[in-house]
């Protein structure tokens, strides 16, 4: 095939995926309705790091929402799976046992981070208000969706 043919074929294939494409675009939508369906969104947080869960086998997933109270903590701990967490309500401070200049990251209604698997680190409610979390656990299957850790010694609280 000479390449003035090739090149007429290319433009032809082009105008017929131009064609198809436009033709598509103006079409209506046809989507199945909810019936009998209601929801509630409990919160919406933009997540700003990277976000890759990519499990080896089975994984439970479990939502949950935590309170935490004013001056109060989760503790020092890490999670075998990845964790998905959005603040609901309140402000979030979140510290890092690698951070040997314990930095506090704060994060206040409508953000996110992502904890991953075995990363030591630890939450507070450091407001004289309730800390609300929306949170999503993806944990290996029949695994302790978190694990105590000792304090690293790296924050003076």
């Amino acid at each position: 095939m000479s390449s003035s043919v090739r090149r007429c074929v290319g433009f032809i294939g082009a105008a017929i995926g131009l064609a198809v494409l436009s033709t598509a675009a103006t079409l209506p939508a046809v989507a199945t309705p909810n019936v009998g369906v209601t929801g509630e969104q409990l919160s919406k947080a933009t997540v700003t790091e990277p976000i890759h869960i990519a499990p080896d086998g089975p994984v439970d997933v479990q939502f949950s929402v935590l309170t935490v109270a004013p001056g109060g903590s989760v503790g020092w701990h890490s999670h075998p799976g990845d964790v998905l967490v959005n603040v609901a309500d309140g402000i979030a401070t979140r510290y890092e046992a690698d951070d040997r200049q314990c930095a506090p990251t704060t994060f206040g209604v409508g953000r996110g981070w992502v904890e991953h698997p075995r990363h030591v680190h630890t939450v507070r409610n450091e407001t004289d208000k309730p800390l609300t979390l929306d949170v999503v656990l993806i944990t290996p299957a029949g695994q302790p969706s978190g694990i105590s850790e000792p304090d690293p010694g790296n924050c003076r609280f």
